[in-house]
């Protein structure tokens, strides 16, 4: 169903190690029943391979599919092919608009720095929102990838759903090792296991992760053996065993003084020491009825009032690589609002 051309169109970005099937996922996006026309950014065409069957002409870096979607390579920079493809969807007079932009990630890159570049843009973050960051992963290579490749760890880091594909070619005893892997990285991501990405489509293309963030503040699957978080002293966090990437959940039962915490949410993500990838909020502050909900990604802040009533409690999720839980903790416990 075709939406109107004023509205913001929804991104999704695809994400996933070399061989995790993103090529499959591609392909049965843009074949499935979903009612959306799809315009997909590859960095090259041969890295998606577009079933020959669903191309039915070529222009310029654009290929027409039969279904009304279209692919294109980036031309430059992310957000020039981005602005390319929006005007080409203004400007639409005999063909009906796309609905959603799909982006496909190399299999080496981190997602960070793209999902950055659309809400930093002005142009581009008035015209677009991310609905959602889906990673791949390979069951039987994961734990040795996640180990030797940090981009594989950054992947499952910044990901809002995670796909354990090719779950086939394991035994029980790889495929729980596998998905130990996947929850050390990001325990806050929905999960699923299949194989040759044989998934349902229409819900991946309906996720609006960030539009909100209250029922994604806890786990959506339990955590197994010593992946259990640990608790310390008001905070939680995984270890982050081989992959160096963990999850930190801060917690505070009284108010917080908003303009601390703003300055300290601005200095951790410039910070260093260490690699934030995805932080997100549901907070009490001080003189705020409602809640302040907290958004970030890679260098990118956002804070906004929510709809909803403020909590009884603040929780912060952390994720990242080589995050020091007490000193990020002694910096959270200072953001208390003073009576």
């Amino acid at each position: 169903m075709s939406q109107n051309t004023t509205e913001r169109v929804p991104v999704t970005l695809v994400a996933g190690f070399l061989g995790s099937g993103k090529t499959t996922l591609v392909n049965r996006i843009l074949s499935a029943q979903h009612e959306q026309r799809i315009a997909v950014i590859v960095n090259e065409f041969g890295e998606v391979g577009i079933d020959g069957r669903l191309v039915v002409g070529v222009e310029e870096n654009v290929v027409q599919l039969s279904n009304g979607c279209l692919c294109c390579t980036v031309r430059g920079d992310l957000v020039t092919t981005v602005h390319d493809l929006l005007a080409r969807r203004r400007e639409a007079v005999e063909t009906v608009p796309f609905d959603r932009i799909l982006i496909e990630a190399s299999g080496l890159a981190s997602p960070g720095p793209a999902v950055q570049t659309l809400l930093a843009d002005r142009s581009l973050a008035a015209q677009c929102r991310i609905d959602g960051v889906i990673t791949l992963v390979n069951a039987p290579h994961i734990v040795q990838q996640l180990q030797e490749h940090p981009e594989a760890s950054a992947q499952l880091g910044y990901a809002d759903h995670i796909i354990v594909n090719h779950c086939d070619q394991c035994d029980a005893e790889a495929l729980a090792a596998a998905e130990g892997a996947v929850l050390a990285c990001n325990p806050h991501a929905t999960m699923e296991k299949t194989s040759h990405a044989d998934v349902e489509i229409p819900a991946l293309l309906q996720m609006r992760t960030w539009e909100t963030v209250t029922p994604r503040l806890m786990p959506s699957h339990a955590s197994g053996g010593d992946l259990q978080p640990h608790t310390h002293d008001g905070h939680e966090h995984t270890e982050p065993h081989t992959c160096g990437v963990s999850t930190l959940t801060l917690r505070m039962d009284v108010p917080l003084d908003l303009n601390r915490l703003k300055l300290w949410l601005l200095f951790i993500v410039k910070r260093r020491s260490h690699e934030l990838m995805r932080f997100k909020g549901i907070l009490r502050c001080q003189n705020q009825a409602a809640a302040v909900i907290v958004q970030g990604v890679y260098q990118w802040v956002e804070l906004r009032q929510g709809q909803e009533a403020a909590p009884a409690e603040s929780v912060l999720v952390l994720i990242g690589r080589h995050l020091d839980a007490e000193e990020l903790q002694r910096e959270w416990a200072d953001c208390r609002a003073r009576a």
